[in-house]
């Protein structure tokens, strides 16, 4: 067997994987709406593992050596392995590999191309192979020069249709050359814009630039993508007046300098709504947000009636309440439902029914309104916020089918405001197991849930989980690899192994396991949650192992995370991870906040592990080892027993 032969065999036993189980006015923001988007079907090539060879022991897996890389970071780093033993340079510098021959070599990126020979030497010293890898860094957006004449292409903002009322604000942006003068016209109106250059405040005697329009933030660090003084970009404000009549009309950016003048129409439109419209939506689980296309809020039912009183793009602005709008996209709302009564509502008399799940409070209403569930578990509550109700609410029973309520100690109601109707669930015990919210005919009910039925866990006892049901969801799969480590195994079969290796543990303790895939398929992670909700299972748990940015060290960054999203999966993220990384031997890196669609589900305290890096060298070495698979998935067995131990 050759050492090729040899070190290829060795790498795939490695991870053993068992298969198993705008003219006139318009009131009709429908009629305004013009829809751009278009899909396209990806082509999906099947995965195939490159491995060394005799008369190539090099394997680069990142960047992508076909071709020129291109990465807008000012650093990256060259991903892959050698055979053990052998040695490497890049641009003559030495490689730092283990003993597994992988490696993880950052390399600083000027702008433009970039040229790195990697040079690989054998156990004797002697060179035996070298290649060129190029990456082209692509600058950030660079200022237009003080002697051209022209607005930058794409740069004119707003860049969608906008649908808007009396009184709200527009703001114009456009990059334009430096030291012109430039306006919009609106119809008859012209709106001034200022270059952000001139724009200075003061602050402790001192000038600085007032606006960083090209500040950024991704992996909790902060860079510049464009330059700060930006000299080009020209902002100015306008705000719709009682006498405006625009309909799709289009703002028309005009530059003048040196006595010459250009003007430029806006592809995007811009309408006075004069009228609100009712809608409704048409999905289960409707996404909604604060804004277009950023932080999201509580989902909405089907059916649930709406005013809406703007648009941008394809998104449509619902009023919940005079202060309080959200937004939702237009392919989530059926528009155009002017007749009916508005979407409001007498609440009345509270009750409390009981079932497999938990406890239910059923709020009765005449239509289906929005509303807002927020979860506090320091003060071990729930409330839900009815936008469109009004108390009339004599009655509350809080007691189930008769019987004592197991998980409610309280129930409460308030009108905060106009139209608001908010009512307080406190709650028994320490913990929160999960709630959802839906609508039975027009009644909503939230639905709590009850805790799992297990028995006092004694260190010593066998089947300590029993009663316990569990989702295990082994992250990507199919044509989404995740990460690729040093020598090609992907993510998806490291998350695959561990999550099996851990299912065994759990049910040999007596938990009941429901796995979202079992071999290297397909899964969208929709099809996840609503698997995981299926099941109604007590807990669901994303197995992941993790990668950087460019721009990042894998050398210096690395070790085992967890991540939540709700606050009741807090402390079983932080339980997890900390046998994790006590059992690995990896850095604690923390129990994080964050928005990922696996830790979005309610129903059930919902975690995602990143057990480590893949892109670290040592670490992937432990991990596509079945001994640190075993190791990890034991780490995350203890992290739930020491979590329901506590009481």
């Amino acid at each position: 067997m050759t050492l090729a032969t040899r070190v290829a065999t060795a790498s795939l036993a490695a991870l053993t994987v068992s298969s198993c189980a705008n003219a006139q006015v318009s009131d009709n923001i429908s009629d305004s709406f013009k829809s751009t988007t278009s899909s396209t079907s990806p082509v999906v090539k099947k995965y195939k593992r490159p491995a060394l060879e005799p008369n190539k022991p090099l394997l680069i897996v990142y960047p992508n050596t076909e071709g020129t890389a291109k990465i807008a970071a000012s650093s990256s780093f060259l991903i892959g392995s050698t055979y053990p033993g052998f040695s490497l340079t890049v641009n003559g510098e030495k490689v730092l590999t283990n003993k597994e021959g992988f490696f993880a070599h950052v390399v600083p990126l000027a702008k433009g191309k970039n040229k790195f020979e990697v040079k690989v030497f054998g156990s004797d010293g002697s060179q035996t192979y070298s290649q060129v890898v190029e990456v082209a860094r692509e600058g950030g957006r660079q200022s237009l020069s003080p002697s051209s004449f022209e607005f930058a292409p794409n740069s004119f903002e707003p860049k969608e249709d906008r649908g808007l009322n009396v009184g709200e604000i527009i703001e114009f942006a456009v990059r334009a050359t430096p030291g012109s003068q430039v306006h919009v016209l609106m119809g008859k109106k012209q709106i001034a814009l200022a270059s952000i250059a001139s724009l200075k405040s003061r602050k402790a005697g001192a000038t600085v630039s007032g606006i960083n329009r090209g500040l950024e933030a991704a992996y909790g660090q902060v860079f510049q993508r464009h330059p700060a003084a930006q000299p080009d970009l020209y902002v100015g404000l306008y705000r719709i007046e009682t006498n405006d009549q625009f309909y799709q009309e289009h703002p028309r950016y005009v530059m003048q300098k040196d006595g010459k003048s250009l003007t430029v129409a806006s592809t995007a439109a811009i309408t006075v709504l004069r009228q609100p419209q009712i809608a409704h939506t048409v999905h289960k689980d409707t996404i909604t947000r604060v804004a277009p296309d950023l932080a999201r809020l509580t989902p909405l039912p089907e059916g649930v009636r709406l005013i809406v009183d703007g648009y941008q793009g394809e998104n449509i602005r619902c009023r919940y309440a005079p202060n309080k709008h959200i937004w939702i996209k237009k392919e989530d709302l059926s528009l155009g439902d002017s007749t009916g009564p508005a979407p409001d509502s007498v609440a009345r008399t509270i009750q409390i029914k009981e079932d497999s799940y938990g406890e239910t409070v059923v709020i009765p209403l005449n239509q289906r309104l929005p509303f807002l569930v927020e979860q506090n578990l320091k003060t071990n509550h729930l409330n839900v916020k009815i936008y469109g109700a009004l108390a009339d609410t004599d009655w509350v029973y809080q007691a189930p089918d008769g019987g004592n309520s197991k998980l409610i100690e309280n129930v409460s109601w308030k009108q905060p405001e106009d139209g608001v109707y908010q009512v307080d669930i406190d709650l028994t015990g320490s913990r929160q197991w999960g709630y959802f919210a839906d609508f039975e005919d027009n009644n909503l009910n939230l639905h709590i849930k009850y805790p799992p039925r297990l028995k006092p866990i004694a260190e010593e006892a066998s089947m300590r989980l029993q009663g316990l049901s569990i989702c295990l969801d082994p992250g990507h799969g199919g044509k989404e690899t995740g990460a690729i480590g040093p020598s090609a195994i992907r993510e998806a079969e490291i998350n695959l192994a561990i999550a099996l290796k851990f299912r065994d543990l759990l049910v040999a303790e007596g938990a009941t396991v429901y796995m979202t895939r079992e071999g290297d398929v397909d899964v969208s992670l929709n099809d996840r949650v609503d698997f995981a909700k299926a099941k109604n299972v007590d807990l669901l748990i994303s197995i992941h192992n993790n990668a950087l940015p460019d721009g990042r060290d894998p050398n210096k960054e690395h070790g085992t995370s967890s991540y939540w999203y709700h606050p009741q999966s807090q402390e079983l993220a932080a339980s997890l991870k900390n046998a994790e990384a006590k059992e690995l031997g990896f850095p604690d890196i923390g129990a994080r906040y964050q928005n990922l669609a696996l830790c979005r589900p309610t129903n059930m305290p919902a975690v995602l592990v990143e057990v480590g890096f893949v892109c670290n060298p040592d670490e992937y070495a432990k991990l596509i080892s079945p001994a640190s698979q075993q190791a990890a998935a034991q780490g995350m067995l203890k992290g739930l027993i020491n979590y329901f131990a506590k009481k």
